[in-house]
């Protein structure tokens, strides 16, 4: 294989490398919502009176809330359909979520080490065969 073959391959995995680590910054993102989710729910469990909380409206906009029934919440279980879950199975679904999410974030973090590797591997080679060319 030439230089400039091994060249285009190293240029596609750093490409490759690139886009899995934008994918385990947005997989970070998710994870760090869901155990904000996962905080909350475990307050909201242990509450058997009215809870007082800040409601946002997106856009740095908060208000102040009273939360009446803390024993069901809605949740979004994909596609936009929201269901209503007592506080228990929507902690259970959300900590299953996670699981995924990190469980996910494991084997992106694999994948890019074997990029590491295969790009490592492939910079050896090419400046093996530049050394060779220019004796």
């Amino acid at each position: 294989m030439s230089i400039e073959e091994k060249v285009a391959i190293l240029q596609q995995l750093q490409k490759d490398f690139e886009l899995l680590q934008r994918r385990l910054v947005e997989l970070e993102l998710v994870a760090n919502e869901y155990r904000r989710a996962i905080s909350t729910l475990e307050f909201l469990k242990g509450s058997e009176k009215e809870v007082n909380a800040l409601i946002s409206f997106g856009g740095g906009i908060y208000a102040y809330s009273d939360i009446k029934e803390c024993k069901k919440v809605l949740v979004d279980i994909g596609s936009g359909i929201v269901v209503e879950k007592d506080v228990e199975s929507a902690l259970a679904f959300v900590k299953k979520r996670l699981e995924e999410i990190e469980k996910s974030s494991a084997e992106t973090t694999n994948t890019l080490r074997g990029i590491a590797l295969e790009a490592s591997k492939i910079q050896q080679e090419i400046a093996e065969l530049s050394k060779k060319k220019e004796e």
